[in-house]
């Protein structure tokens, strides 16, 4: 019986140890998943790097030129992690907050809001940009292909 209750309790300790393995080791693997960085890019080698508050200014609707170009942004969809993490990363902002903005904005008729690539695939978002030159979109810094011109990175630091 005492036999029993050791082996219990040694299961017990071993369960307490996977869980908290479960618990709190978990949350940070899913941190290190997520993109360390962001490059703003575009398909136009003409366009020259961005500043940090250039890079702000275009995707607060600010301003809609870009070197004397207008130019249309895209944006991932309103479910994505690239999305959520982009914002936070360049404007401090939630989603919430950069819809309420741009909603804002669109009615007012000051600025119209970036283009919704249509699912989270970078090929679909290289696509739609490379259809006209003016376009500037955003990805992980990693997945960014080697012809594009990345204009600004932007990460956590930032």
């Amino acid at each position: 019986m005492s036999g029993d209750i050791s082996l219990l309790c040694f299961l017990l300790r071993c369960i307490k140890r996977y869980l908290f393995v479960v618990v709190f080791l978990l949350p940070i693997d899913s941190q290190v998943l997520a993109a360390e960085s962001y490059a703003v890019f575009s398909f136009n080698s003409e366009f020259s790097p961005l500043t940090i508050n250039k890079a702000r200014k275009l995707y607060r609707g600010k301003t809609q030129l870009l070197q004397g170009q207008r130019i249309e942004l895209s944006d991932w969809p309103a479910t994505s992690a690239e999305r959520a993490e982009f914002y936070r990363y360049l404007l401090n902002k939630n989603l919430a907050q950069m819809n309420a903005h741009w909603a804002s904005l669109s009615f007012s008729g000051k600025a119209r809001p970036p283009k919704v690539i249509a699912n989270s695939s970078i090929d679909a978002l290289i696509t739609w940009m490379q259809e006209k030159p003016n376009r500037i979109g955003y990805a992980p810094a990693s997945s960014v292909p080697g012809n594009a011109r990345i204009l600004c990175v932007v990460s956590s630091e930032d």
